[in-house]
């Protein structure tokens, strides 16, 4: 009986192990190539790369690349022939222009772009939007001037970053984002919101740091925010008693502590 307590206790351990036991991440083309059906994670930042070598391609299994902080000017060719990529990161790059259709990366769930030389960034993010599985999506300090109504057909966003750019309004249907959860609007021109945007059902995390509010309209409790970022927005004096809130950052607004702290409860943290 101990025999057989023992046994399946060592075989249990022995699982477990297995379970916690993470990816290797292999960081240079060479190294990957020497077992290519193995690799998962490749990091290749910030090793001044310009281009990929064909036999990339062989990474069969590969599902996470950080091309992030290189020299890339385009999109190398090669990605569209990772079956598995699920997470791309090409942010601080010199890309200027995207393929036309993304559609091909039919995998990838997160994708980093921020801080590229784009010579038409509204026009790059229609593009992005032809990833039909997109979740995550930085494409901050662009210098995006408008919010693409394309965006809307991606049914899947769930974190979407547009900060640093000259936005001043969202569409009035945004709230076809149903499954966005996180928004950041830091250093955009927004001042106010359309109705739909107070349907989004699954928004809990909103920034909007350094824009120029000067209320937070109130339907604002209609969301149910975990954790939002007024702060920098200099006039912006009031702010409604958002039910959910458990964070919120005030830092050089005029709202009133004292006032926000009764409204929203000893539950929620006031940075100011």
């Amino acid at each position: 009986m101990k025999k057989t307590f023992y046994f399946i206790a060592f075989i249990l351990i022995a699982h477990l192990g297995q379970a916690q036991k993470k990816d290797k991440t292999y960081t240079s083309i060479a190294q990957a190539l020497q077992e290519p059906t193995k690799v998962t994670i490749l990091n290749l930042k910030g090793q001044s790369l310009k281009t990929l070598p064909a036999d990339i391609v062989k990474l069969v299994n590969l599902e996470q690349l950080d091309l992030s902080n290189n020299a890339f000017t385009s999109l190398p060719t090669q990605l569209f022939k990772l079956p598995k990529l699920k997470i791309l990161f090409l942010n601080n790059n010199f890309i200027s222009a995207l393929p036309a259709d993304m559609s091909a990366l039919k995998s990838l769930i997160t994708l980093r772009l921020d801080v590229n030389p784009f010579s038409a960034p509204v026009a790059e993010l229609k593009k992005v939007s032809t990833i039909a599985s997109l979740s995550k999506l930085n494409f901050s300090a662009n210098k995006v001037s408008a919010f693409p109504p394309e965006l809307l057909k991606m049914a899947d966003l769930s974190d979407l970053d547009l900060g640093y750019g000259s936005i001043k309004t969202l569409p009035t249907d945004i709230d076809k984002l149903k499954n966005l959860k996180r928004l950041v609007l830091t250093k955009n021109l927004i001042t106010t919101f359309p109705p739909a945007f107070f349907k989004l059902p699954k928004l809990e995390n909103l920034d909007l740091s350094y824009n120029d509010f000067r209320t937070l309209q109130p339907e604002f409790v209609n969301l149910h925010l975990n954790v939002i970022d007024v702060s920098y927005n200099k006039n912006l004096a009031t702010i409604p008693p958002i039910k959910d809130m458990k964070y919120i950052n005030i830092k050089s607004t005029k709202v009133d502590v004292e006032k926000l702290k009764w409204a929203l409860g000893e539950g929620c943290t006031i940075l100011n």
